[in-house]
């Protein structure tokens, strides 16, 4: 009897090992008809690009491309371009990370201020303007946010190494380059064919022959555009190399000699510096001088709302504070009080005089529309509630002025452009990169 026990258990048993193969195979038939949805194209030091991100990044360019009615480069040479891209970005997304590089939601809100105020709408109508149009407004602060912080690295990275003294902006504004390009700018296109550092020349010359097999190309009626985003490793490849208008004392040295002798239409020689060849393309020329602006001269009183007051507290007490400067208080005093903004407020919320654009467009609509010596009513801007105060106005000739802050920037951004390629080389050839793109 025992026998039979034992007989009857063991088929017991067996009859669920079965079961649990038989489920096992199931499940394994299952998986494998599984489709993989995402998957990873690079890894990058201690991070990694995912196809998704890929695919978005190069439907992005196409859009663009396609409403720019441009020629499209072929799509695997357009893949590796944005790849590159995506790589570089990781490398200096990682290095702000490790700095501890942050962009607060202030400095974002002001910079998406002066994009909407580009747009001629205000930060709230262009947030229902982007996601009438199917773009995530969440997505567009985060992607912006980014690019400050890429921006950011960039300038410490590059903006170390360049110095610039009072006497060389002397030089520059009183020489006849400076006094002759301020007032000229180009139109300019770019391709870069990079040189790695401690390429042979034998590989060097190869790369020159592949520049020069591009212009002829270029002038044989193929797009620029095209061969710029499939070829280019600049900044502005996958824009078509547009680098916008410039004078030619904010180009490189090396492009502004070049677009000095250059006719319009006409594409330049390849041009050698520590970066690769460069070919350009001069667009257009242009005069631009600005002499005389028309400034404002306010104070203000800024309320916030914050974790322990909420917006229907900021907004009373903006209102008990305009109450209490109808009835003759002191601006000055009730600024030092109460203003929550550190750059003003010791100093009974005066702002200096500003220029057009220099505030956020809430804030500088109701400053336009404000009488000399008179208060505004409470404005809500991005940062808060506010107060304003016009004490007075000029049309003011800041040539002398705009001329020393501009020639600073020419020679920055000249400097700047100088050192940013070889420096991303840089950072490209000191990371780890592992491509996982099947070519």
């Amino acid at each position: 009897m025992n026998q039979t026990i034992s007989l009857k258990i063991a088929k017991t048993l067996l009859k669920r090992i079965y079961f649990v193969i038989g489920l096992f195979l199931i499940s394994f038939n299952l998986i494998a008809k599984i489709e993989l949805l995402d998957r990873v194209v690079a890894v990058v030091d201690s991070g990694i690009i995912m196809e998704s991100q890929l695919n978005s990044r190069v439907e992005e360019i196409l859009v663009r491309l396609k409403s720019d009615k441009a020629e499209l480069p072929p799509l695997n040479l357009l893949e590796e371009q944005v790849l590159d891209r995506l790589i570089i970005e990781e490398i200096q997304l990682q290095l702000a990370e490790r700095a501890g590089i942050k962009i607060s939601d202030s400095e974002l809100n002001q910079t998406l201020a002066r994009v909407a105020s580009q747009n001629n709408l205000s930060l709230e109508d262009f947030r229902i303007k982007l996601e009438g149009e199917g773009t995530s407004y969440k997505s567009f602060r985060d992607t912006i946010r980014k690019e400050l912080i890429i921006q950011r690295v960039q300038r410490g990275k590059v903006g170390s190494k360049i110095d610039i003294s009072e006497q060389e902006l002397e030089n520059f504004i009183n020489s006849e380059e400076g006094k002759t390009q301020l007032a000229e700018q180009y139109n300019v296109q770019h391709i870069l064919l990079a040189v790695k550092s401690g390429s042979s020349e034998l590989e060097t010359t190869e790369i020159k022959n592949n520049a020069e097999s591009l212009i002829k190309r270029i002038n044989d009626g193929e797009n620029f555009e095209k061969l710029a985003a499939s070829y280019s490793s600049g900044q502005n490849a996958l824009e078509g190399g547009f680098l916008g208008w410039r004078s030619s004392a904010e180009l490189p040295s090396l492009f502004a000699d070049a677009v000095l002798d250059m006719k319009v239409g006409e594409i330049s020689d390849p041009l050698k510096s520590g970066a690769g060849f460069h070919i350009l393309k001069l667009i257009d020329k242009r005069g631009n001088t600005v002499k005389f602006l028309d400034q404002t001269l306010a104070r203000h009183i800024l309320v916030q709302p914050s974790e322990i007051r909420t917006e229907n507290q900021a907004e009373e007490l903006i209102n008990s504070i305009y109450q209490r400067l109808v009835e003759g208080e002191d601006f000055k005093q009730l600024a030092r009080q109460f203003s929550e903004d550190p750059g003003s407020k010791m100093d009974g919320g005066e702002l200096g005089w500003s220029n057009p654009g220099d505030y956020d467009p809430a804030f500088e609509q109701t400053l336009n529309a404000t009488e000399i010596g008179q208060l505004s009513e409470p404005v809500k801007s991005s940062f808060g509630w506010h107060i304003i105060e016009v004490m007075d106005r000029r049309n003011e000739d800041v040539s002398q002025e705009e001329q020393k802050n501009r020639a600073y920037q020419i020679i920055f951004k000249r400097k700047f452009e100088q050192e940013l390629q070889s420096t991303l080389i840089e950072l490209r050839a000191e990371a780890y990169v592992d491509i996982k793109l099947s070519t």
